[in-house]
């Protein structure tokens, strides 16, 4: 490293004060490294440049693996180079590998403060007092200035989703970065506003509930009813009657199924309890 690289050299006993504590006050991006590994070597030289363009809001810190194992180890360090970026304390983000410039730029300008960081506080006030109206306003405006903002996106695009206006949330997502698309916000956010598109464009459910009874092999009928039932925060019910398309439904429909549940799953997120619970479920009815 050149001298006037903003970059410290981290070890077990300073990664406390170097990282965490540093973390408090802006991003630091920790580059787990070898001496032996060429990777390394080939993203040093980005690592080095960005940080010094981003001098003053962020910290580039260095973790030579071969002098510090257990350190590496504790966080996880599977493969070389692994870059973590820690804010508050906490790793929130990674990447392993070489990524050309402007993917690691991207990287870290995800984490950076910005203006509509303001907005967005303002926005939450609006929606915890019920104006949730409001905050899409605020947000929206703020979206035309600063168009590339990720965060900015998935909260108006929440806030459209819980006004039912489905169409511009799913909008106003067609602008996320591709990396972000792979967040479980994103997929979650996604999957509701798939499953509300199709209840608010289905029938009454007291109408869909009279006409399975009448006709319980009406499998399109039970698909919709699902959606509504999620919609309705039947949650269970949805779950059970997709489970029983996979298990009597044929071919297009057990598949249509399976994909629901799935989009269920996703909507839910991977830590509800109910999800782990009815994927066992729905690999002893596959088998």
């Amino acid at each position: 490293m050149t001298q006037n690289t903003p970059a410290v050299e981290v070890t077990t006993d300073t990664f406390p004060n170097e990282v965490l504590e540093k973390s408090r006050e802006m991003p630091v991006l920790v580059d787990f490294w070898a001496d032996w590994c060429n990777p390394c070597k080939m993203l040093m030289p980005i690592l080095a440049g960005l940080a010094n363009e981003y001098a003053g809001r962020i910290q580039l810190a260095k973790v030579d693996t071969d002098q510090h194992q257990e350190l590496a180890a504790q966080h996880g360090v599977r493969g070389l180079p692994t870059i973590k970026l820690f804010k508050d304390a906490q790793a929130v983000d990674e990447f392993v590998g070489v990524l050309p410039e402007r993917a690691v730029r991207d990287f870290i300008e995800r984490h950076l403060p910005r203006p509509a960081d303001g907005v967005l506080k303002l926005a939450k006030d609006l929606a915890d007092q019920d104006k949730t109206g409001d905050a899409v306003a605020l947000l929206e405006q703020a979206l035309v200035d600063d168009p590339d903002y990720d965060k900015l996106r998935l909260t108006l695009a929440e806030y459209q989703y819980t006004e039912d206006r489905i169409d511009e949330a799913r909008a106003t997502l067609k602008g996320v970065s591709a990396p972000v698309q792979q967040d479980e916000a994103y997929k979650s956010l996604m999957a509701r506003i798939d499953i509300r598109t199709t209840a608010l464009n289905t029938e009454d459910p007291d109408a869909l509930l009279d006409r399975l009874e009448s006709t319980p092999d009406d499998h399109d009928t039970r698909l919709h009813l699902s959606a509504v039932l999620f919609e309705q925060g039947e949650t269970e019910a949805a779950m059970e009657h997709l489970l029983q398309l996979v298990k009597t439904g044929q071919s297009e429909i057990r598949t249509s199924a399976r994909e629901n549940l799935l989009q269920v799953f996703q909507a839910l997120g991977k830590n509800d309890d109910r999800v782990s619970r009815y994927r066992r479920l729905l690999a002893q009815a596959l088998n």
